[in-house]
């Protein structure tokens, strides 16, 4: 459906299928490399929570196990405390993997921090001022897709530590139970 302009030109009403010009490609892509980007701090500030609530349950763990009351314990004690540190301790590792990004060599980028920060500033520059639409679109493109891989690789590793942390809050609240640190109704 098109609409008729004062000079009788034809206009259309709604976007069609049309390509991209240069400048929307440019615009797109440092949009979705910006969103991106930001995805992946949401996830950073998850490993930050799932890291300090796990030393946190480890650190009352160790507070409620007295060296008295692991020398009294038996054999179940010993067991549900080391799953619960065993457990803590794997969710810690998990965020932290997910916490280090790994961005891999982009050389020759122009949008990739790793690759501008080797380039004399001056060089970096001149590549900025003659570099054509299309290698800078292709360069986006290419961050844009490495930074959504980090950002999924980071959001699979937070799930499992928050899966993994919530697992162990099981026999860590059995624990504080059993040596009497937490009552429960009942």
């Amino acid at each position: 459906m098109s609409t008729v302009t004062a000079t009788g030109a034809a206009e259309p009403r709604s976007v069609g299928p049309l390509p991209l010009t240069a400048d929307q490609l440019l615009r797109s892509q440092e949009s979705t490399l910006a969103r991106l980007v930001a995805t992946g701090t949401i996830a950073d500030s998850r490993s930050g929570l799932v890291i300090s609530s796990n030393i946190g349950m480890l650190g009352a763990l160790v507070a409620s196990l007295s060296g008295k009351t692991l020398l009294a314990a038996g054999a179940g004690l010993w067991l549900v405390a080391a799953l619960t540190a065993a457990a803590c301790a794997a969710s810690i590792a998990m965020a932290a993997v997910a916490a280090f990004p790994r961005p891999g060599r982009q050389s020759d980028s122009l949008v990739f921090f790793g690759s501008i920060a080797e380039m004399p500033l001056d060089t970096y520059f001149d590549r900025l001022r003659t570099v054509p639409q299309m290698d800078l679109a292709r360069d986006l493109a290419d961050q844009c897709h490495r930074v959504a891989e980090l950002a999924a690789l980071k959001f699979r590793w937070v799930r499992r530590a928050m899966v993994t942390m919530i697992a162990a809050a099981v026999p860590w609240l059995v624990c504080l139970q059993w040596v009497g640190h937490l009552r429960l109704p009942g």
